[in-house]
C-alpha cells in the first residue's frame, strides 16, 4: 500500500513538472519579426541555448510564417549556429546571441543603405555605429582612448549633418562595454554593448 502511494506521489509530481515546463516554454513567444529572444531560444530553461534549441525555433518559426504565406526571405543565407557561438563551446550564452543579432542587424541595415544609394539620406542617421569606426588603429580591438575619441568624431559629424545623437545621456561608458574588463573591446563586446544601449532606448 506504502509503495503505491509513493508511486502516485512520484506520478503527480512528474505531471507538476512537465506541466510547468509547457507552460514557461508557452511564455516565451517567438515574435514574427525582428531578433528572437533569448528566453524563446532557452527551450529547457538552462540559461544556454544549445545548437539543437538555436535550429529547433528558428525552424519553427519558418514553418508558421511558410503557414501564413510569409516565407522568411534569404532563409537560405541565415547565419549558423556557430556565427554566433564565439567561444565555440557549443552553447549561446544571452551576450553571444545579443551580439550575434546586432551583427546581423547592422549587416542588414548596410544592405538597405546600399539599395538607397551609398547609404545617404534621412535613414542613413538612425543607423548604430559600426566596430570599424570605433577600431581606429584597425588592430581588431578598441581601447578606451579610440572608444572615446571615436564618439566625439561621430557625435561633431552627425551634428553637422543636422543628425543629433538620440540617448547621448544613456550612451554606455567604455567599462560598461568592456566585459572582461582588460581594456580593450572585441566586436563581440562592441556589439552586445550596441544592443543593450538600443534596448534601453526603446524601454
Amino acid at each position: 500500500m506504502t509503495i503505491l502511494k509513493q508511486s502516485i506521489a512520484l506520478t503527480l509530481i512528474a505531471g507538476v513538472a512537465i506541466s510547468i515546463t509547457s507552460v514557461a516554454a508557452e511564455t516565451a513567444a517567438i515574435p514574427e519579426r525582428g531578433p528572437i529572444p533569448f528566453a524563446a531560444y532557452d527551450v529547457d530553461g538552462s540559461g544556454a541555448i544549445s545548437e539543437q534549441e538555436f535550429q529547433q525555433i528558428r525552424s519553427q518559426r519558418m514553418q508558421a510564417r511558410a503557414a501564413e504565406g510569409r516565407p522568411m526571405r534569404r532563409a537560405g543565407k541565415a547565419p549558423a549556429f556557430s556565427s554566433f557561438d564565439t567561444n565555440k563551446d557549443g552553447q549561446l550564452s544571452p551576450q553571444e546571441l545579443a551580439a550575434g543579432q546586432q551583427i546581423q542587424m547592422q549587416k542588414r541595415q548596410s544592405r538597405m543603405g546600399q539599395g538607397a544609394g551609398k547609404g545617404s539620406g534621412p535613414c542613413m542617421g538612425k543607423n548604430m555605429p559600426a566596430f570599424s569606426e570605433f577600431d581606429l588603429d584597425g588592430d581588431g580591438g578598441i581601447t578606451e582612448k579610440e572608444f572615446y575619441e571615436a564618439r566625439s568624431l561621430r557625435i561633431g559629424e552627425r551634428a553637422k549633418q543636422g543628425y543629433p545623437m538620440k540617448g547621448l545621456k544613456t550612451a554606455p561608458s567604455f567599462a560598461d562595454v568592456d566585459g572582461d574588463g582588460n581594456g580593450k573591446l572585441t566586436p563581440e563586446e562592441f556589439a552586445a554593448g550596441q544592443a543593450r544601449h538600443k534596448q534601453r532606448m526603446q524601454q
